[in-house]
């Protein structure tokens, strides 16, 4: 018999003794030392008659009245998910816990149960028929079944009892049978509550459903992560990971989409494995993720074949197509990709917990429709068994559906700034991206409009790192440049002004090959002059813009003349032109242009390039804040990011040093995940001005390998002279040596030394062998 004379900190030890944590685990939940815990366990021993903590777990269970089977193992990443189910029971009498194959119903479930203060009864449903279902409760109670009697009648009694918690395991194969059976008890049995387990609600209107996610992958102390690290200790007692396994195990759970049983079947494989391998061998299929034993829960194809079972011919149609989706989804792209109507399978799905819905991003509500997604792991499953044909056709509908969407965006983009338009250009960007790799890789004609679109949308809203990659691999592919005109090619080397001036210049050279009227060569000439005046090659810049302009007033184009007089900006800031008061002069008549062509966007566009110039010419602080603050209310408005972290980038230089390098470090982040290495370039020499050491060489460091990456000799030529100053001031000598070897053999000598003139005055040329290691590395490269 179990004594009830228990203290509420001795009861609370026994909990946690029985939730299998260790004296200085429960020191720390509990906020006492490790001595007062143990002093605790004496008395529970004594008290209990305990003489190991196996008998404490034993003595536990029979204080709450109810033998749970709780597993062995530790019970991770669930707390709150516990917390909020019994905050469900204690409102409600029957709470049904939903989620995908393998995500960990059963045990939350079993750790609700033998946490409560009810006699738990458990009863498993996995292998029952409709028919049985009374019968297997009635054994889990206790209850002798008569087969002259209803076994219902006999459950009310001894149900009634005293209070108790009832959980039906796996209701998903008899649904319909539980439903009948819990309604019956819960009229019969005023004390009862219920606590089933189902891929899917049993749809009842007293049934409250609660809907269990996988595990957060976010973060190095993520649930997900904590899970594999404790099954694989257990598997590989003594396991020390490295730094870069710990990495691996991060991706690994990612790629597993958080899922628990995926999870401990993954780690179950270091015993033989390592983390890398695993890895690895993960992308291969499902195949490395199983063990012995036959059972449900062994495999993750067994785990998702129990419920694939039980879908009808348009339920396993629609799973496998949206499988072949490349992203998460809406009900319209669904149906896009299916067939219309479709919509009503994929809530059927959803309720089946085969599709997840997306957890959308931040605190303010977010107009667009719901989107969804298919597990990782489920997509491998489904799509092992969709025909072969299904892959390419969902594809190709895919990119269809994106190419439409994007090409009414398009159509009006240069009018439409609002937040609207921004948002969706967000969402449909990666979108887009992901549609022409597949476009390029099939050779699709999509290809071409889908390069268009996407073009526009990176130079008029901004852009992610991805769909600039992507832009980058279709200019490349020498079919979509045979079918680029004039028009097209200016287009889409306007958007990689940002990210690649090498393979603008070749556009460029395209474009001048076909020309075949006044827009065309408007278009060429445009395009060349733009790429002219980032390469610092003002003169030819110039003239080409020059031409440009006559061309584009003559068509009476005024967002092309806005376009070209921003360019002309540019090309008389560049270092080979040196003409900040003639810059902001172009810049602000372009801000006209853009307004009468009613291209706000734009206008804000040019308004950061006046600020920017308006400093280089030495106006009023005040009058380039004022401008600069402008751009920031303008973006901040709009919600675009790319034009937000401009304005930051140009408002730094009024602020006091903490706000600057505040401002500074923010707009860096924006352009390194937008793909915009020019400005990422200037913000990472903005931040080097801000410091000193190692930070500023590293900011240095920095700026120098984007400007390289970007091909902008402009660029790298400003990076390399600060930082060949840099390393004289910090005392490496040797390495500015080289750097400035580097720098006169690109720029020439005359303006290396133009530009670093402390270091040469104070002892480069005493550096010889090390100024000719630079020369040629420059050669070389």
């Amino acid at each position: 018999m179990v004594p009830t004379d228990l203290t509420r900190r001795e009861r609370e030890t026994l909990s946690a003794i029985e939730r299998r944590l260790g004296n200085a685990e429960i020191a720390a939940e509990f906020g006492v030392s490790v001595r007062t815990v143990e002093s605790h366990i004496a008395t529970l021993r004594r008290k209990l008659g305990a003489g190991t903590r196996a008998e404490l777990v034993r003595a536990a269970r029979d204080l709450r009245g109810a033998g749970v089977p709780v597993p062995p193992t530790s019970f991770v990443g669930r707390e709150r998910h516990a917390d909020e189910v019994r905050v469900l029971l204690g409102r409600t009498r029957w709470v049904t816990v939903t989620g995908p194959a393998g995500t960990g119903k059963t045990r939350l479930a079993l750790e609700v149960a033998a946490a409560g203060t009810r006699a738990a009864v458990v009863a498993e449903l996995e292998h029952a028929c409709a028919d049985d279902v009374p019968v297997v409760v009635a054994k889990a109670v206790g209850v002798v079944v008569d087969p002259s009697r209803d076994p219902v009648q006999a459950l009310d009694v001894v149900l009634g009892a005293r209070p108790h918690l009832l959980v039906l395991d796996n209701a998903d194969r008899v649904g319909p049978a539980t439903r009948a059976l819990v309604r019956r008890l819960l009229v019969a049995v005023p004390g009862l509550a219920v606590l089933t387990t189902s891929r899917m609600p049993l749809g009842d209107g007293a049934e409250t459903v609660y809907v269990l996610p996988p595990l957060d992958t976010d973060g190095p102390d993520a649930p997900a992560h904590t899970l594999f690290l404790d099954r694989a200790q257990a598997a590989a007692p003594g396991l020390v990971l490295t730094g870069g396994e710990r990495e691996a195990v991060s991706r690994l759970c990612a790629r597993l989409d958080g899922l628990p049983l995926a999870i401990e079947l993954a780690a179950a494989r270091v015993r033989h494995l390592p983390v890398a391998e695993l890895e690895a061998r993960l992308g291969d299929g499902l195949g490395a993720l199983e063990r012995d034993g036959g059972g449900r829960h062994d495999t993750l194809e067994a785990a998702f074949a129990w419920t694939w079972d039980l879908l009808d011919g348009a339920e396993r149609d629609v799973l496998c197509r949206l499988a072949a989706l490349p992203r998460t989804f809406d009900l319209d792209l669904a149906e896009a990709v299916t067939f219309p109507g479709a919509s009503r399978v994929v809530l059927r799905l959803l309720d089946r917990s085969l599709i997840v819905p997306v957890r959308p991003g931040g605190s303010a509500p977010d107009p667009a429709p719901r989107r969804f997604r298919i597990l990782a792991v489920l997509r491998h499953f489904a799509l092992a068994r969709s025909p072969a044909a299904v892959p390419g056709e969902v594809r190709r509908a895919h990119a269809a559906y994106h190419a439409r969407l994007a090409g009414a965006l398009v159509a009006r983009a240069r009018v439409d700034d609002s937040v609207a338009a921004v948002a969706e250009a967000t969402r449909l960007c990666p979108e887009l991206a992901e549609a022409l790799r597949w476009a390029v890789r099939e050779q699709s004609e999509l290809a071409l409009p889908l390069a268009r679109t996407i073009a526009v949308g990176i130079e008029q809203y901004g852009t992610d790192i991805v769909s600039m990659e992507a832009l980058t691999v279709a200019a490349r592919d020498h079919r979509i440049r045979a079918e680029l005109t004039a028009s097209d090619l200016f287009v889409v080397g306007q958007a990689l002004c940002y990210h690649d001036l090498d393979l603008v210049t070749e556009l460029a050279e395209l474009a001048a090959e076909r020309i075949d009227g006044p827009a065309a060569e408007l278009a060429a000439r445009h395009l060349a002059g733009l790429c002219a005046a980032y390469r610092d090659r003002g003169a030819d810049a110039l003239a080409h813009l020059g031409a440009a302009t006559r061309l584009a007033e003559g068509l009476g184009d005024r967002w092309q003349l806005g376009g070209v007089l921003q360019a002309i900006g540019i090309a008389r800031m560049s270092a080979s032109v040196g003409d900040p008061a003639g810059a902001l002069e172009a810049f602000t008549a372009a801000t006209e242009a853009y307004a009468e062509a009613g291209d706000a966007l734009h206008v804000n566009n040019a308004r950061y390039m006046m600020a920017r110039s308006a400093a280089a010419a030495g106006r009023p602080v005040q009058e380039v804040a004022a401008w600069a603050q402008q751009c920031v209310d303008y973006a901040a408005e709009k919600g675009n990011a790319h034009q937000l972290a401009h304005a930051l980038l140009v408002r730094a230089p009024a602020l006091e040093r903490a706000g600057a390098e505040r401002d500074l470090a923010t707009a860096a982040a924006v352009f390194e995940s937008l793909g915009d290495l020019r400005c990422l370039a200037r913000a990472s020499l903005s931040l080097a001005a801000l410091h000193t050491g190692r930070q500023r060489l590293a900011e240095l460091d920095r700026a120098l390998g984007v400007a390289q990456r970007l091909h902008d000799t402009q660029l790298e030529t400003q990076a390399r002279a600060t930082l060949v100053d840099a390393l004289w001031e910090d005392g490496d000598h040797r390495r500015a040596a080289v750097e400035f070897g580097y720098l006169a053999e690109r720029a020439g000598v005359p303006r290396a030394e133009e530009l670093c003139p402390r270091p040469v005055v104070t002892g480069l040329a005493a550096w010889p062998v090390a100024v000719a290691e630079g020369r040629a590395r420059a050669l070389r490269g």
